[in-house]
């Protein structure tokens, strides 16, 4: 797995690299956004059925006996998205100029829902996810070999637009890999409640080089649930994020575990059956980056 270095101004480019597993019969009615009446995270809603339920005790059990994960199949639960629209691209156009010709182009390892107008066809994109930390590390899919020559641009911004962190580096990789990029601890703490705009660069061109953008949204969580979560184990974490809906959180754990188990075929299912749940088919086999 390659190591990669990154320029210590602006600061430190963290990375986590993490996958997942499933846990427990866990209600969450302590879960909310910043508009409680377009949430999907209220407890009656998130109430699992008996079986589920009997599901989730039977495979906890199995888990505390054994720390490796096993495999368990992860649900994806998405929540809705905010009614006035969060437009992104979550593919970049197709390559050109200088920019290597490529199969699959730059894409941000993020759910993407498509507003269809009345006669049928896609009008916007919606490029949006969740997360409960105050510094969420962002996923991309990058389909170049990197080298100093291909330097790579990731900004965050607020609602206003305000530019909240920038960052410019680069990276070694001979084929075409899935990048994490950790917000940095020195940056200000995404606000709960709040949704920030993210743009992610691969800087192969002078003007109109391949570009991704999407939303994230800080939510809250009660101290019960926080409480479970301080106690979970990685998997059970992943577990508790998926059934909550909050990707970049559900993304991250997994990614963790496949580093951590980068042979364990059941953990590498479940990471591509989590990219299969939002439509990513096509790059479940990317290598992970190690910053």
């Amino acid at each position: 797995m390659s190591k990669i270095k990154l320029p210590l101004t602006p600061p430190i480019l963290g990375i986590t690299l993490a996958i997942v597993s499933f846990s427990s019969n866990i209600a969450l009615p302590g879960m909310s956004t910043a508009n409680p009446s377009n949430s999907r995270l209220d407890s009656d809603q998130r109430s699992p059925t008996a079986e589920v339920a009997q599901k989730h005790r039977e495979q906890e059990r199995i888990t505390s006996r054994n720390p490796q994960p096993l495999g368990i199949s992860l649900d994806w639960v998405p929540p809705n998205v905010p009614e006035r629209g969060v437009p992104g691209k979550r593919k970049a156009a197709a390559s050109r100029g200088q920019c290597p010709k490529v199969k699959e182009p730059l894409t941000a390892l993020v759910p993407s829902t498509p507003t269809i107008a009345s006669d049928g066809q896609i009008r916007t994109e919606s490029v949006f996810g969740l997360t409960v930390v105050s510094h969420p590390t962002f996923w991309f899919y990058v389909p170049y070999a990197l080298t100093p020559d291909l330097p790579l641009e990731f900004v965050l911004q607020d609602e206003n637009y305000n530019e909240i962190y920038w960052t410019k580096f680069v990276a070694s990789s001979s084929s075409p890999s899935v990048v994490g990029i950790e917000l940095p601890s020195t940056v200000t703490s995404l606000e709960v409640g709040k949704q920030y705009r993210w743009y992610f660069v691969v800087k192969c061109e002078r003007l109109g080089s391949p570009v991704v953008t999407g939303w994230v949204k800080r939510m809250s969580l009660n101290p019960s649930l926080k409480n479970q979560l301080d106690q979970a184990t990685l998997e059970q974490k992943a577990i508790i994020y998926a059934r909550s809906g909050i990707w970049y959180d559900t993304l991250n754990a997994l990614a963790k575990l496949r580093q951590q188990n980068s042979s364990n075929d059941l953990v590498i299912k479940d990471w591509v059956k989590l990219l299969q749940s939002v439509d990513l088919d096509a790059i479940t086999q990317a290598p992970l980056l190690e910053f």
